[in-house]
């Protein structure tokens, strides 16, 4: 996320733009702009998919 790398972004004014809470946007992107892990999921659904397939099929 390009803005969370620039200084004069205000996380609080993101956030509400967003319509998110700091811990949500923090879960999902490091004060650097970089992606976590939570973040790469949520924009990739083929992962979250095979995950998904994963946990069913462990449980069977």
């Amino acid at each position: 996320m390009a803005s969370m790398a620039q200084p004069e972004t205000k996380v609080g004014e993101l956030c509400k733009e967003l319509g998110i809470t700091r811990q949500t946007l923090y879960r999902h992107v490091s004060p650097t702009g970089e992606l976590r892990p939570d973040g790469e999921r949520l924009l990739n659904p083929k992962q979250r998919s095979l995950q998904k397939i994963e946990k069913i099929t462990a449980g069977s």
